[in-house]
């Protein structure tokens, strides 16, 4: 045991300054891909959030009609969110690949 925490205690006094550097700056592309994956993951997630709320409305609506069509309306709209959102992360990396000029 003592000798896996003294491997451990080597790795962290090695300093590798490369490793450190920034993105370089001419990676324009890079960082807006980045940019439109987070919102796209964030998006993700909010609609998944939202599906649960619909089902969670639907499933208690306990025979009230109002709530139940709600709750139906709020599934079918995260599912088309979620099915747009799917197909903007293709469209990302479809037009990714176009500008690196690398295939898919």
């Amino acid at each position: 045991m003592t000798n896996l925490i003294g491997t451990a205690l080597a790795q962290v006094s090695r300093t590798d300054l490369k490793a450190l550097q920034p993105v370089k700056s001419g990676d324009l592309r890079q960082y807006i891909v980045y940019g439109i994956n987070a919102i796209l993951v964030i998006a993700g997630i909010l609609a998944v959030i939202f599906l649960i709320y619909g089902g969670i409305l639907y499933i208690t609506a306990g025979g009230d009609a109002e709530k139940a069509t709600k709750g139906r309306t709020a599934v079918v709209n995260a599912i088309i969110g979620i099915v747009i959102i799917l197909l903007a992360i293709v469209i990302v990396q479809w037009v990714r690949s176009l500008v690196a000029g690398t295939p898919v």
